[in-house]
Parts: structure tokens; C-alpha cells; sequence
């Protein structure tokens, strides 16, 4: 029903909590190696292992519960570069940045050449949006410790992030070789091929990626795109629904599985899950588009309509939006909105004189001239279009003979299908019901699916088909 059949992400830039997910599963195995406070051996019993159930709440996803535990057992042993930077780990996971910025410095005051400290606050610096001193300092790591892994990957992904998928290949490669294990470096890889259209190479990496972190969502979410590159729509749609089931509260993964649905006219499925998407994040607006045409294809017009308008208030430029909301308007004969989303949809698309055509004769049915649409169609539209010809008409009714006559020897049928559509819509309003219904059964169906005629013809005869009968 719109320009754009199915609205697309932006292309998949490097996700910033790839290296904050290795950081929290990293504090996991640096606890297990934590030396922990020296015991009274005449104690009855020993005390709690305070590492342990930091690490239970950490892979639970508390990570405020953890850093407490921990400043409790840090209040009871000296304090070392290492525990220093473990705190600092734990309060950059729980989302205290400038707290773990001035625990990463103080180390830094000290040791300057700390690899440890100087990664984790590249961390830092990329959370609070900072990419240029997140560059500097992972570059002082590679710098120290050229094999550094972690630090190789993540200058990969920030390659990727500005459009140089070159210099990320050399740094996922150098990573990869450092530590073939890097599952930062095979999804960094893997989407530069898939940018590059090697889909089953991608997949490969992504598939090794899961063999070593098979609980990380985003490697099977990456894999499933991977999927879709060369058609494996049941693979893909079972890897979506393993990412969402490690990570419910990812609306991304909703959208993306929703999309396949909505390709494979699974239309309920598809709308449960835009839903769920927009209800975790409401502010994706291709998200609303999906499902305003799931709707339409449901049947389910006025949903759609507000699904349109929530698109248009989300981002006005999102041009697509105004010709699908036009057909709607159209379809329910609201001949106001249907003009003025025509009018908006010219706006983005000056070339595109159907937009004015269709407005001029949603301006004629709401009982309004429709000689301004006309005049700027004339002013505007290239000599020897057929634009011009169907301004005229509209003018002019005296020209009808001439046109159907240039109608009838039409051979381009997309262009007589939507040259019929205006002159079966012009029969209706002048009460000839029989003959417009004939134009438009001869155009629906015809027309090019680009076309805003094309689907206003259907519009129309879904008017009809619901007009009850005289």
C-alpha cells in the first residue's frame, strides 16, 4: 500500500554493549581468580564468599546487588590495583560511569601503562559517547600490547561505526589472530561481510561466534540476518527466536522476526510482534510502518490510519508515510486527509504529478476547485507528459473524447491502468456508475505497484464494494 513495501533498519552499525557484555561475563571469570580476604582459621565457621555471590548477581543482572557485596567485602582487605579495577568494572556494569572513570584514573595516576585500565575506560568513554577518546585510548593499548584482543576488536567496531569497513577487516583480523577465540572480533567480521554480500561467509563467523558464546543474543540475531542474505527464512526465524528468548527485552529482535512473518503473509504473527517491539521501544517509526500495513492487509484500516499518523509524528520526513496514509483517507472517503496527505507527499517527491492529480480529485469530491492541483501540474509538468493531458481533462471536460481516444490507443498498460483510474473516478462523480465501475475493473491490477493510482484504484473499488446497495 505504500511507495516502500517493507521499511528497512539502518544498516547494523557495531553495538557499543558488544565489548560491555564481554565486560560483565569477564567479571564472572576475574572473581572466580580474586584472592579472597585472608580467614581466621580459629573461626568456627567461614564466612560467605562474597566473590560467589557477586557473581550470582551479576549473572542474574543485578548488578547494583553485586557492587554492594563487593564495597562490603572491600571495607574488610586492603585495596590493589586489582581490586581497584574490578570495583571500577562493577560500578561502569551497574551504570555509575563517572564513579568507575575516577577509579580507572587513580589507577592510571599510578600505573600509566595499565592495559586492564586504559581498555575498561575506553569503555567508559564509549558509553558516555565519546568515540574519539575511546579511539585515543584503545590506540595507547595496541600501542603497549599490540596482540591486545579486546582492544583490536573493539578499534574494528569503531572502523565499522564510521563507514571504513577496510580498516575494521585489518582490526578484526588482528584480533582474530591474537585470540581466535574473540567473539567481539568474529561479529565484528562477519558484519563487514555481510555489508559486503557474503552472507554465508558471515554466517560461518557468526555460527563459530555462538559455538563459543552460545548465551550472547546478538551473535544469533547477526546470524539471522546472515540467514536472510541468501533466502533461509526457517533459519532465520529460529534464530530470532533464540535471541528473544536470551533477551526478552530487545525490541529489535521482535521487529526483525515480525518482518519475516509480515513476508511470509503470516499477518497475526507479524502484528504480535511489532506490538511487542513497540512496546519495549516506541520510538522505532519503521516499526509503526510494518505494522500499519500488516493492518491494512488485516483489514484493519482505522489502526493502520493511526499507526501512519504515529509514523508521520515520529518522523515527519519519512516520506513513504503520506501517499499510504492518502489511500486510507481515500478508502474511508475522507476526502480532506486524503488531499492534504497528497499535498505532503508532493512536497517530498516534486516530480511525482500524480500526487496533485489524485489531490485535485479529492479536492472535486469534498466539494472544493480542484484548479490549484491543476494550474501547478501545468506550470510544472514536462511538456509531453500525460500529466498535462490529465490536468486538462480535468479543466476542461469538453476534452474527453480526446483523451479516451488517446486512452484506447494507449500500449503502455501500467499507464492506461492509471490513466483509467482517473477517468473512472471522474464517471462515479458525475453519477455514471456503470461506466466508472467498467473503468476501474479495466485499470485494477494493471498498474505499475510503485504507483499511487495503482492502489487508489483498489481503494476505490473497496469503496464501492462497502457502499450499501441503492
Amino acid at each position: 500500500m505504500t511507495r516502500e513495501p517493507l521499511p528497512r533498519r539502518e544498516r547494523a552499525a557495531p553495538r557499543a554493549h558488544t565489548a560491555l557484555w564481554a565486560a560483565s561475563t569477564g567479571l564472572l571469570l576475574a572473581m572466580v581468580s580474586c584472592i579472597a580476604p585472608t580467614r581466621a582459621p580459629l573461626k568456627p565457621a567461614p564466612p560467605e564468599d562474597p566473590y560467589g555471590s557477586m557473581s550470582a548477581a551479576i549473572a542474574m543482572g543485578k548488578p547494583d546487588e553485586a557492587l554492594s557485596r563487593y564495597e562490603e567485602s572491600l571495607a574488610r582487605q586492603p585495596q590493589s590495583t586489582a581490586t581497584r579495577i574490578l570495583h571500577a568494572r562493577l560500578l561502569m556494569i551497574a551504570g555509575k560511569l563517572a564513579e568507575a572513570r575516577d577509579e580507572f584514573n587513580l589507577v592510571l595516576a599510578t600505573e600509566p601503562a595499565n592495559t586492564a585500565a586504559l581498555y575498561n575506560l575506553s569503555l567508559v568513554a564509549g558509553l558516555e559517547g565519546n568515540t574519539e577518546e575511546q579511539r585515543t585510548l584503545l590506540q595507547r593499548v595496541v600501542q603497549i600490547d599490540p596482540s591486545h584482543p579486546e582492544a583490536l576488536a573493539a578499534l574494528g567496531d569503531l572502523s565499522r561505526g564510521r563507514g571504513d569497513d577496510t580498516a575494521a577487516a585489518g582490526f578484526y583480523d588482528r584480533a582474530l589472530a591474537a585470540d581466535p577465540r574473540s567473539v567481539q572480533a568474529l561479529v565484528g567480521k562477519g558484519g563487514v561481510l555481510l555489508d559486503a554480500g557474503d552472507a554465508e561467509a558471515a554466517e560461518d563467523l557468526y555460527t563459530k561466534a555462538i559455538a563459543i558464546e552460545p548465551d550472547y543474543p546478538f551473535s544469533w540475531a547477526d546470524r539471522a540476518r546472515a540467514r536472510l542474505g541468501h533466502a533461509d527464512t526457517t533459519g532465520a526465524l529460529a534464530d530470532l527466536t533464540r535471541a528473544i528468548a536470551l533477551d526478552p527485552q530487545d525490541a529489535w529482535n521482535y521487529g526483525d522476526r515480525g518482518r519475516i512473518y509480515f513476508q511470509l503473509s503470516r499477518r497475526a504473527e507479524a502484528i504480535d510482534d511489532f506490538s511487542m517491539a513497540l512496546k519495549l521501544d516506541p520510538s522505532q517509526f519503521q516499526v509503526y510502518a510494518l505494522r500499519a500495513q500488516a493492518y491494512t492487509f488485516a483489514g484493519r484500516l482505522d489502526e493502520a490510519a493511526a499507526d501512519w499518523d504515529k509514523v508521520i509524528a515520529l518522523e515527519p520526513t519519512y516520506s513513504f508515510a503520506y501517499p499510504a496514509r492518502a489511500v486510507l483517507a481515500w478508502e474511508k472517503g475522507d476526502w480532506a486527509g486524503s488531499r492534504a496527505a497528497l499535498q505532503k507527499a508532493f512536497e517530498f517527491d516534486d516530480g511525482q504529478f500524480s500526487y496533485l492529480l489524485c489531490a485535485a480529485l479529492a479536492a472535486l469530491r469534498d466539494g472544493r476547485k480542484a484548479d490549484p492541483f491543476v494550474q501547478q501540474v501545468l506550470a510544472q509538468a514536462p511538456a509531453d507528459s500525460w500529466y498535462r493531458d490529465m490536468a486538462r481533462y480535468l479543466l476542461d471536460r469538453t476534452y474527453e473524447g480526446q483523451l479516451l481516444a488517446h486512452i484506447d490507443a494507449e500500449r503502455n498498460t501500467a499507464l492506461k491502468s492509471r490513466e483509467l483510474f482517473y477517468v473512472g473516478v471522474v464517471a462515479l462523480m458525475n453519477g455514471m456508475d456503470r461506466v466508472g465501475l467498467t473503468y476501474l475493473l479495466q485499470a485494477e491490477g494493471r498498474g505499475a505497484p510503485s504507483a499511487v493510482e495503482t492502489d487508489l484504484t483498489h481503494a476505490e473499488l473497496e469503496r464501492l464494494h462497502a457502499a450499501p446497495a441503492p
